[in-house]
């Protein structure tokens, strides 16, 4: 650690010390309250406490619950994109391709673009995850532009279910 880092935690232990714990503490706790009146995040709170009462039936989360995720916040251009899906419900999903109806949109333009997939319905078992790599072409094999981007799978709805899906966002830097 620097020498900046080593005087910035003699400064916290010095002011424990001379103001006592109970009183930062008492300060840390009094922070907690001010902002926990915000009206700002006492909307959110709301929203989250909705949230959780439609999607929890009785004792027991939703059974159909997709989570996709990539390896990294921002990628350059012509970097792979890597995405992972995983099915963390109790309940086998179904995608109509190899590629989990995955597509790409970005956010800025508009513009949609797919992966090469072969139209094999594809299943994800409760607890199996797949990755799939994106190498950030359009379907002319060109790169493309910069921006913010959002991936979405779906899976297709079996006759008892609604569609599942998710998405995750990312960057694409110049």
């Amino acid at each position: 650690m620097g020498l900046i880092t080593w005087v910035a935690i003699i400064v916290i232990v010095l002011v424990v010390i001379g103001l006592g714990v109970g009183v930062v503490f008492s300060g840390l706790i009094r922070g907690a309250e001010i902002v926990g009146g915000n009206p700002a995040v006492q909307n959110i709170t709301q929203e989250a406490k909705e949230f959780l009462n439609r999607n929890i039936q009785g004792n027991s989360v939703n059974s159909n619950v997709l989570v996709i995720t990539t390896n990294e916040a921002k990628y350059r251009i012509g970097e792979p994109v890597t995405i992972t899906a995983k099915n963390i419900g109790d309940k086998t999903m179904t995608f109509p391709d190899s590629a989990l109806n995955l597509k790409f949109q970005n956010i800025n333009t508009g513009q949609l673009y797919g992966v090469a997939t072969t139209k094999v319905p594809t299943e994800l078992v409760p607890g199996a995850s797949k990755t799939l790599t994106w190498n950030q072409q359009d379907r002319n094999g060109n790169n493309v532009p910069a921006g913010d981007y959002t991936a979405v799978v779906q899976a297709i709805p079996s006759s008892s279910s609604q569609s599942v899906s998710a998405q995750v966002n990312f960057e694409i830097t110049g």
